[in-house]
């Protein structure tokens, strides 16, 4: 049996996530969210990232403060601080960071640039996969 290497980020990433301006309203992030089936939005400010928003946030902000959707912005609610990590490194690490923090997603960087997105989906989906494929892999030498 070999031993394999541990994954980078580039093979697990979601390329080319969807993104939206800072200056854009909440209802557009919902109906952008809506339609592609998904519950995180990169936020970009002047084509540079500057953050990032869940349905969680939202639904979270809706919540404790009572406000009207219409009258905020996404750059009123998002986490502008949002953990970044680079498409080389280590899956181990990214996603032990993303515990630690209780991240359910992390911005994905290439030459400062961004390249992904990785959200708790996508390494459920991955993880997935590596049982199915070990299994397959393995199984038959136990049997034999």
């Amino acid at each position: 049996m070999s031993i394999e290497k541990i994954p980078l980020l580039v093979s697990v990433l979601t390329p080319f996530p969807y993104h939206i301006e800072g200056a854009a309203s909440i209802n557009e992030a919902k109906r952008v969210m809506k339609e592609h089936d998904i519950r995180h939005l990169i936020v970009m400010n002047d084509g540079d990232v500057y953050g990032l928003i869940s349905d969680s946030d939202i639904q979270h902000h809706a919540v404790l403060y009572n406000h009207q959707d219409a009258e905020l912005t996404i750059n009123d609610i998002c986490i502008n601080n949002a953990v970044m990590a680079d498409i080389h490194d280590p899956l181990d690490k990214v996603l032990d960071a993303m515990t630690l923090k209780h991240l359910g997603s992390v911005i994905v960087l290439r030459d400062g640039e961004l390249a992904g997105i990785f959200t708790t989906s996508d390494a459920c989906h991955h993880f997935a996969k590596f049982i199915r494929d070990a299994e397959e892999k393995y199984i038959p030498d136990i049997i034999a």
